[in-house]
């Protein structure tokens, strides 16, 4: 007795028009969610059925937690694409066949290496799901449909995330259900729901109850009759028109003590079976204890029972719609059906029937689809009591998991080897793996999980029980990976890699050494230590020549690059960033090299005042970083640094909206700092001094005074003087500024220093304003002026931009005026330093009125199209005290058409004369019409052709006439 659909016609007709979206606009995602039995699977599948023959369909169910199954309802799709593309079709489509990506989901592409990249292969991974998926559908179109993401586990998650945010070519629709009544304030999916909502090519379907109508249609479809109105009114009201619940109630019976509990509604029809029935569904739910299909051959193993004699004892539950026949399986009519006859299995039985569904997966994995058989067997060991068959088996779901780049996974089943080691006997023998290598993999699974601190704790764990003389390879890599979790937590964490470095010397392969060599010199740069970076980046890149590996090349390459664009050599900074990432295509490595190479590519042109082609490497970057599935980790630090040449173009909405969207994904720390110095610093030029210091407060939370990277520290600090000032707090912002500047290394940070003076230089003159009555506040201030004089002296200027900085440095500190500084900063083209330098410029003593006008007028015209508030509040308080007016002035007259005889050197008199020669009169015509003597005008003459330097009086008329002197007749 199959379920049907009534009613729902609106429900397909929202999916029907969502599906011609997507083949005529591009991709589109309908999230389907509602209680549990209201028929989101029913109208899925009717939606489905009712698709163009054309339509390619892909369809997988997510399982229930507890058992460790990552990426369940993408394997199950995927392999059903790859199955109706061909396997050789679907290779094609891929880079490399697929092999380093979905091949560890589906060994039919190839066969995948036998160490997964633990940090980069996600990458892979991901970009090959969605390759596959753009892919087939620009043949035909394709529907994805993934059921019951309330059980989604992380990475499903994640990847559903990436998908709904990647996909870009038309002829792909995602379908989703969910029980939205299942999803407490705590559940995992509300914020990937709400995250995806916000997109436009989202849609949210909730199917509404049935009516009484509509439940009579149920009802008589169900019975295989009409019934009485009476009954359907009170199935109508006990089911709340849940369709789930309208079957149930019509199997029961309505008249005549209906079930109350649902657990026993849902049971009246299990019931009823015959007792070989039941014993045979009792085995189903157990063996089918996480969700799925439930293959023929498993039922028979667990059920004990031979192929005919378990169709004998399943065919009543077949013919009530209890189960489902799915191709060579089965699957029960509804989860919640499905938990209600496990629950009703005795204890004893159920723990008998799990110890037969484990040893039948270990003696047949393939029993179970998708690569899922090691956490199905752990998962039927530990609810059967079975601790060292469990223990066994829990080691190999972790291996499977991280095959397949399902980090999350990896870390709880791992966590959960971790808690049962002590109570195995020779837990080394059962895994063939000590407790530091399982402390490793956990570490390790951490850094791609998002698990910073807890994989601290699992590597020193590791580190301690390691005898590091014993097996200094293995600490070194601890080391390295312990180091790269606490960088992530805002830790410089140099230790760490110089003691890996220090356990390998130089004796050691050049394959072993170059990897942590090549780490500590990125980190030393990154902590302003640009002499030994380049010295040991040098080193590395020579060891990655000689071992050939492309990993350890790209990352000193990326290192010497980015020491280059510091150094103000942008030519070889580039060659070199170019070549890491050639070296990172060639080599079909992850994509993180390439959005580092982005990060140091655009940090090179920003630092140089290039701020348009920053942007636009920024932008190309956060695409490598989406595609690739890095939006959390590399691609947040790109997004967070790429928000600062955003902010010098003037686009503040457009750097603030990016900031805020790296927030929402929830980075690593050190990344959250960042944006978060970066978003404070755009809150404060707007006005929100209260949000400013709230983002300062929890970037130091972060990197303190432990982090010496002046790259992220200087900015820090100086947002955090720039707050303190603008609460009132001089003393304070004083104190900030001296530990800032306080340490070695300045000179090599020049570009993060020259920010600082000037807001030293600034901090100095507000003391020395208020300090009228205080004389030693005011020693103070000129102590510390003289002091950021003398560091001013000594700091290089590398670029443009720290060469404005230097010319407002010294304006600020009253050496010189400000029009250098507003050259610099117009030149740059970087709107509010320009609007600052105006105001600053308009506000010196002795510029005269008309010059500080129009100065406060192009500042405020700056700063009111930027949004910056207090630098307008300060530029209309000038202008008002100095009576300047904002208004621009009404346009200037024309000027008089210059005289040309005057500029000749022809006097008023001289110029009549030569009009009367340009006329051809002769010396007594111009005598008589001028009212002189014939003596006098022959001198007029004289002297006019000594002027003209010309000979004769021709020569004289000639050049008036070429000269167009004069343009109207002369007075009679």
């Amino acid at each position: 007795m199959a379920s049907v659909l009534v009613a729902r016609e609106a429900e397909l007709a929202a999916l029907a028009d969502a599906y011609a979206r997507a083949c005529e606009a591009g991709p589109v995602t309908v999230l389907v969610g509602g209680e549990a039995g209201i028929g989101k699977s029913r109208l899925v599948a009717e939606f489905a059925a009712r698709l163009p023959s054309r339509t390619r369909v892909a369809r997988g169910d997510c399982l229930e937690a507890g058992g460790g199954f990552a990426y369940a309802p993408f394997i199950a799709a995927m392999r059903a694409l790859v199955r109706d593309l061909g396997a050789e079709r679907a290779a094609g489509l891929l880079p490399g066949g697929g092999r380093l990506g979905l091949a560890h989901w589906l060994p039919v592409l190839g066969v995948a290496p036998d160490e997964p990249d633990p940090v980069y292969g996600r990458a892979r991974l991901y970009e090959d799901v969605l390759t596959l998926v753009e892919g087939a559908a620009r043949e035909r179109p394709l529907a994805v449909v993934l059921e019951d993401l309330h059980w989604a586990d992380p990475s499903s998650r994640e990847l559903l995330a990436f998908l709904v945010h990647n996909l870009s070519g038309p002829g792909v629709l995602l379908v989703g259900t969910y029980r939205s009544t299942d999803l407490d304030e705590g559940h995992p999916l509300r914020p990937v729901l709400a995250g995806l909502a916000r997109s436009p090519r989202v849609r949210l379907l909730e199917p509404a109850p049935l009516t009484c109508d509509e439940v009579g249609g149920l009802v008589a479809a169900r019975l295989g009759r009409l019934p009485d109105r009476g009954v359907v009114e009170e199935i109508a009201r006990r089911s709340e028109g849940n369709p789930l619940f309208v079957e149930a109630l019509a199997d029961a019976g309505v008249q005549g003590g209906t079930p109350r509990r649902l657990r026993d509604l849902l049971l009246a029809g299990f019931r009823s079976l015959p007792d070989g029935s039941r014993v045979v569904l009792h085995a189903a739910s157990v063996a089918s204890a996480w969700g799925g299909r439930l293959a023929h051959r498993f039922l028979t193993a667990v059920a004990g029972l031979d192929d005919l004699a378990l169709e004998d004892a399943i065919r009543p539950a077949v013919d009530r719609g209890l189960l489902l026949a799915e191709g060579d399986g089965y699957a029960f009519r509804h989860a919640l059906l499905r938990q209600a006859v496990y629950e009703d299995a005795l204890p004893s039985a159920r723990a008998r029937l799990h110890k037969r569904s484990g040893a039948a997966l270990q003696a047949d994995p393939d029993l179970v689809p998708d690569g899922r058989a090691a956490a199905e067997e752990a998962a039927h060991w530990c609810a059967a009591g079975e601790k060292e068959q469990a223990f066994d088996a829990l080691w190999r779901a972790a291996a499977s998991a991280r095959a397949v780049h399902a980090h999350p996974e990896q870390l709880r089943i791992l966590e959960r080897v971790l808690r049962q080691w002590d109570g195995i006997a020779e837990p080394e023998r059962v895994l063939g793996a000590d407790r530091v290598d399982v402390l490793h993999r956990a570490a390790e699974a951490c850094l791609s999980a998002g698990e910073a601190a807890r994989g601290v704790d699992l590597a020193s764990e590791a580190l301690a029980a390691l005898d590091r003389d014993h097996d200094p390879r293995r600490a070194a890599l601890l080391l390295e990976l312990r180091s790269m979790l606490r960088h992530r937590l805002g830790d410089p964490a140099l230790d760490d890699l110089r003691a890996a470095v220090a356990l390998l010397p130089d004796g050691a392969p050049a394959a072993v050494r170059g990897r942590p060599l090549s780490t500590l010199a990125n980190r030393l740069f990154l902590m302003s230590r640009p002499d030994e970076s380049r010295a040991l980046a040098t080193e590395a890149l020579t060891a990655g020549r000689e071992s050939e590996d492309a990993r350890v090349r790209a990352w000193a390459l990326l290192t010497l690059g980015s020491l280059d664009g510091a150094a103000g050599d942008l030519d070889t900074a580039l060659a070199r960033i170019a070549e890491a990432a050639e070296i990172t295509r060639a080599a079909g490595e992850s994509a993180v090299p390439l959005v580092i190479a982005a990060m140091a590519e655009a940090d090179a042109l920003h630092g140089l005042g290039l701020d348009e082609r920053a942007a636009g490497t920024v932008a190309a970057g956060l695409e490598t970083a989406r595609r690739a599935g890095l939006d959390r980790d590399q691609g947040a630090g790109l997004a967070a640094k790429g928000a600062e040449p955003l902010w010098d173009l003037g686009r503040w909405d457009e750097a603030a909206a990016l900031l805020r969207d790296v927030l929402a994904l929830d980075p690593p720390p050190l990344f959250r700092a960042l944006a978060q110095v970066n978003l404070g610093v755009i809150a404060l030029a707007q006005g929100d001094a209260a949000a400013a210091g709230e983002a300062a407060d929890a970037a130091h939370a972060v990197m303190g005074d432990r982090y010496w990277g002046k790259a992220f520290r200087l900015p820090l600090h100086d947002l955090r003087c720039r707050v303190a000032m603008a609460r009132g707090d001089l003393a304070g912002a004083d104190g900030i500024l001296h530990r800032a500047l306080d340490g070695p290394g300045l000179r090599e940070t020049s570009r993060f220093v020259w920010p600082l003076l000037l807001t030293g230089a600034h901090l100095c003159g507000e003391r020395l304003a208020r300090s009228a009555a205080e004389p030693d506040a005011a020693r103070g201030a000129r102590e510390r002026l003289a002091g950021l004089r003398e560091l001013a002296e000594e700091l290089p200027v590398i670029g443009p931009v720290q060469h404005a900085y230097r010319a407002s440095f010294r304006a600020e500190a009253g050496d010189q005026g400000w029009d250098e500084a507003v050259r610099a900063w117009r030149g740059l083209g970087r709107p509010y330093p320009l609007a600052w330098a105006l105001f600053r410029s308009a506000e010196a003593p002795g510029v005269p009125s008309g010059e500080a006008a129009e100065a406060c007028r192009e500042a405020a015209s700056i700063a009111a199209r930027l949004g910056a508030k207090p630098l307008l509040k300060d530029i209309e308080l000038l202008a008002a005290r100095a009576r300047l007016s904002l208004e621009a002035p009404p346009p200037a007259p024309d000027p008089p058409t210059p005289d040309p005889a005057r500029r000749l050197g022809l006097t008023r008199r001289e110029t009549e004369v030569l009009r009367l020669v340009a006329d051809g009169r002769s010396n007594r015509q111009i005598a008589e019409a001028l009212f002189i003597s014939a003596r006098t005008a022959g001198v007029h003459v004289s002297n006019i052709l000594a002027k003209l330097q010309v000979a004769s009086r021709t020569e004289a008329a000639a050049l008036a006439h070429r000269l167009r002197l004069f343009t109207e007749p002369p007075a009679d």
